[in-house]
């Protein structure tokens, strides 16, 4: 059975990034300073082996997303196409934003993305997630009851 267990974000879980061979987003990860992290990144693990690994940010309102969507996701020529996205975010309050959702490729079918979602969903219940998909992850985010806001490739839950 899988779980989910929340490690510090230190120069030993950047280490451990930095040597993963099949993690999307592991390698970019391994190389962000500890203040462009939460300061937990939750690990998926089965029979106490890494499987995959989240990043979550828990926002208060919607303009600390709206920054970070700036700073890392548009470009200046480009946040016309987010107009959606803006409307959507602007006045919300205390809400989710997973930034990374990675199985570890020998992994992958097995589960273990859906089992961390729904894991989500019950420690969370209350919350909206959003989350800025890639078009090959576009049908998970919906098998998840997650819907495309707006125009935008952003999805959000709840």
């Amino acid at each position: 059975m899988p779980t989910i267990v929340a490690k510090p974000f230190d120069q030993e879980m950047q280490t451990l990034l930095s040597e993963l061979k099949s993690g999307y987003h592991a390698g970019e990860l391994s190389k962000k300073e500890k203040s462009e992290i939460p300061e937990e990144i939750y690990i998926i693990e089965d029979d106490n082996n890494m499987v995959g690994y989240g990043v979550i940010w828990e926002y208060n309102n919607g303009k600390q997303l709206i920054h970070k969507a700036e700073s890392d996701y548009f470009s200046d020529d480009e946040k016309y196409l987010e107009k959606d996205f803006y409307i959507d975010i602007k006045n919300k309050t205390d809400f989710l934003f997973i930034e990374a959702l990675d199985v570890l490729k020998e992994y992958e079918g097995k589960g273990y993305a859906a089992f961390f979602i729904n894991w989500l969903k019950v420690k969370y219940p209350n919350k909206k997630m959003y989350v800025y998909t890639l078009d090959k992850s576009r049908n998970f985010w919906f098998k998840q009851d997650f819907e495309v806001v707006g125009n935008t490739v952003w999805m959000s839950f709840n």
